[in-house]
C-alpha cells in the first residue's frame, strides 16, 4: 500500500500554513467514484497546501471508509452528519460536532453534489465564511436560491465544460467559474498488497487480462442498503417499478456489446476477463449480463470479483488490467489515472458529466452507447493490443492535460485560502 503524493513545483500559491479548511465531500460509500472524489481533493490539498489543517465533513459513516481516510491522511479530522429537516430554513445536522468544526474554518470548499451541496448551501445560509465548488456537475442553468449560492462562492469548477456553459447562461457572477476534471483525477492512493494477494487468488497477472463493469441505466438505489446510499430514504413501489422497467427495456441490448468485446478479447488474445464492480450492487449483474449469456469456450476464462473494494484496491486492479471497459464513469477515471487505457460505454440516463472524456481529449476511448455497436468497442479494444504503445501516448497526452488543470485550479484555491 503506498500513497504517491508529492510536491511537484506547481507554482501553487503559498503552503496553506496557519490556515484549517473544512472539505465538504463524500455522499455514499456505495460507489469507490464516490469515495474516489474524496481521496483526490485530500491527495490535491495535501500536494499543493500541505501546511492547511484539514477537516473533513463527510456524510459516510462506514468502518472501511473511516478507515481508508486514517490510513492514508492521519492528521485529518473526520465529522460525519447529513442534515435532517423540511428545508434550507430548517435543516439542522444530525451530529452536533460540525458547529465548532464549521466554525473553527478559515474556508469551506466542497467537492461533491447531492447531500453535501446541501451541506454547503448550509453553511453559505448561516456563517460568513468564504466557499468554493470543486467538481461537480450543473444539469440546468441554476435560479433562485441556487444562483445566489453560485455568485457567493469565491470559485466554482465544473467538471464538465457543458456544467460550465449552463452556469454562464445563467448569468452567475461568481468570481472564477472554470472547468477543471473530476476530483477522482486526483486520486493517488493505491493498495499494491491487496491486489496482488486478489490477483494470484484468481490466476490472473499484470498486462493479460481485461476488466469490464456494468452499470443498468438507472442506479436502482432500492437494492443498495440504506447506510451505504447517498438518500437512505425508502423508493416508494411507483419508482421501483418505474426504474426497473427502463432498466429491463435496456439492459440486454446494452451489455450484449460488452460481451461482444469480451468475447473478441478472449478468443484473439487467450487471455482473461475479470468482472468488477464500481458500485456495491454491480456484482449482482455479473451473471445474468456479462457471464451466463457467453459462449462456451469463452466462459472460463472470464473471472467474477465476488466482494466489494475500497477504491485503493480498485486502483491497484486496474493498474495491473490491460484495459477497462466500463459502463460506469469513475473506473474509467480511476484506470486512467493509473496509466491504464479505458473505455466508457456512456448511457443517456448518466447525466452530462461524461462531456469531460471529450473536455481533456479522450474522445475516441468514449462509446455512446446507444450509437456504438459491439464491433466498433471489439475493434477499438483490439487496435490497443496491435498498438498499445500509441495508446500509452494518447493516454498519456489526455492526463498531461487533466494535470495542468488541476494545477491551475489548485494555484486559484491556494490563492484564495491564503488571501483569509
Amino acid at each position: 500500500m503506498t500513497n504517491p503524493v508529492e510536491s511537484p513545483d506547481t507554482g501553487a500559491a503559498g503552503s496553506g500554513k496557519g490556515k484549517t479548511i473544512l472539505l465538504c465531500t463524500g455522499i455514499q460509500y456505495a460507489n469507490i467514484g464516490d469515495v474516489g472524489h474524496v481521496t483526490g481533493i485530500l491527495t490535491l490539498l495535501e500536494r499543493f497546501l500541505p501546511e492547511a489543517k484539514i477537516i473533513l465533513w463527510t456524510a459516510i459513516d462506514v468502518t472501511e471508509y473511516n478507515d481508508l481516510i486514517r490510513r492514508y491522511w492521519p492528521r485529518v479530522r473526520v465529522v460525519h452528519s447529513r442534515l435532517d429537516g423540511d428545508g434550507d430554513d430548517t435543516f439542522e445536522p444530525t451530529n452536533k460536532e460540525v458547529f465548532a468544526a464549521v466554525e473553527e474554518a478559515d474556508f469551506v470548499i466542497g467537492g461533491h453534489g447531492g447531500s453535501m451541496g446541501q451541506i454547503m448551501r448550509w453553511i453559505a445560509q448561516r456563517y460568513d465564511i468564504p466557499y468554493g465548488i470543486v467538481g461537480v456537475t450543473v444539469s440546468a442553468p441554476p435560479t433562485g436560491a441556487s444562483k445566489d449560492f453560485v455568485d457567493g462562492a469565491s470559485f466554482f469548477y465544473t467538471r464538465d465544460t457543458q456544467s460550465l456553459e449552463n452556469l454562464r447562461r445563467s448569468g452567475a457572477r461568481c468570481k472564477t467559474m472554470e472547468f477543471a476534471p473530476d476530483a477522482t483525477f486526483g486520486s493517488a492512493i493505491i493498495d499494491d498488497a491487496t491486489a496482488e494477494t486478489f490477483l494470484h487468488e484468481q490466476g490472473l497477472t499484470a498486462g493479460n487480462f481485461i476488466c469490464v463493469v456494468p452499470r443498468l441505466r438507472v442506479t436502482p438505489y432500492y437494492r443498495i442498503e440504506p447506510r451505504f446510499r447517498s438518500d437512505p430514504a425508502p423508493w416508494s413501489d411507483e419508482r421501483r417499478r418505474e426504474v426497473d422497467t427502463l432498466n429491463d427495456a435496456h439492459k440486454e441490448e446494452d451489455h450484449a456489446k460488452a460481451r461482444a468485446a469480451m468475447i473478441t478479447w478472449v478468443r484473439e488474445t487467450g487471455k482473461d476477463v475479470l468482472l468488477c464492480p464500481e458500485m456495491i450492487h454491480n456484482m449482482d449483474l455479473f451473471d445474468e449480463l456479462l457471464y451466463e449469456p457467453l459462449p462456451a469456450d469463452v466462459k472460463p476464462k472470464v473471472k467474477k470479483r465476488e466482494r466489494f473494494w475500497v477504491t485503493d484496491e480498485a486502483a491497484a486492479v486496474y493498474k495491473k488490467a490491460f484495459a477497462v471497459i466500463s459502463f460506469e464513469c469513475h473506473s474509467p477515471i480511476i484506470s486512467s489515472v493509473q496509466g491504464t487505457p479505458a473505455f466508457y460505454l456512456r448511457q443517456p440516463e448518466d447525466t452530462i458529466k461524461g462531456q469531460m472524456w471529450y473536455d481533456f481529449g479522450l474522445s475516441d476511448w468514449v462509446f455512446e452507447i446507444e450509437q456504438s455497436t459491439g464491433d466498433q468497442i471489439s475493434d477499438r479494444l483490439m487496435s490497443i493490443v496491435a498498438d498499445p504503445g500509441g495508446a500509452k501516448t494518447y493516454l498519456n497526452a489526455a492526463m498531461d492535460k487533466v494535470a495542468r488543470l488541476q494545477a491551475r485550479m489548485m494555484k486559484n484555491i491556494g490563492d484564495e485560502v491564503n488571501s483569509v
